[in-house]
């Protein structure tokens, strides 16, 4: 009977051991499990530091791409916008000046280079003007040249280029063909966009063009 109760108590012994022992272990999983958690965790958080600061840094020099490209093709473009709102302009403009403007324009114009045609015989060809108003603003222009011959082409249409200008205007040439100057709407409408720019953008967009 006593080795009975001895060999119940060292079973019961044995088991409390083993539950001891299996509960240690399963503690020392769980810390260990812990423990690789944390560590991937970390790493998970550290990967994703990595992408977010690599992503960041791409976004940023996108940015910084954009920003030095854009403005300068901004430009281009409002540029280009520009010339083709000051080209319609000029084109509208000479389509419906009457024909003495026209001429008294051509007249100033032809004024710069009188100098050129001091004492000379003249042969003055018209394009989409009346003949005498042509020789008259030649004479007017160039006081001491002598008109010989008169020339009249029977144009005047649009289509004078690509941005549409009106076909009219006055040549001069010294008789032997030394000297020779044009003055049609497509070298006055040159002149206004290289000399007068500023002022047509001012009137035809305003001031903050």
């Amino acid at each position: 009977m006593q080795e009975l109760k001895t060999s119940e108590t060292l079973e019961k012994q044995i088991l409390e051991d083993a539950r001891k022992k299996a509960s240690r272990v399963l503690e020392g999983a769980e810390r260990e499990i812990a423990a690789m958690r944390r560590e991937w965790e970390a790493k998970v958080d550290e990967e994703k530091q990595r992408l977010e600061a690599e992503c960041d840094a791409k976004i940023a020099a996108l940015r910084r791409e954009i920003a030095s490209s854009l403005p300068l093709d901004f430009m281009r473009t409002r540029l280009a916008s520009i010339d083709q709102t000051l080209s319609g302009a000029l084109t509208e403009m000479f389509a419906g000046m009457p024909d003495e403007e026209l001429a008294r324009l051509i007249g100033l114009l032809l004024g710069r280079a009188a100098s050129a045609f001091r004492g000379a015989r003249l042969t003055v060809t018209c394009e989409g003007l009346p003949p005498e108003l042509a020789g008259r603003i030649v004479r007017e222009s160039i006081s001491d040249g002598v008109v010989e011959k008169l020339i009249a082409e029977p144009s005047g249409q649009p289509g004078g280029g690509a941005a549409g200008l009106p076909r009219k205007g006055i040549v001069v040439a010294t008789t032997d063909g030394r000297v020779r100057f044009r003055g049609t709407v497509k070298e006055i409408a040159a002149i206004l966009m290289e000399e007068r720019r500023e002022e047509l953008v001012t009137a035809l967009l305003g001031k903050d063009a």
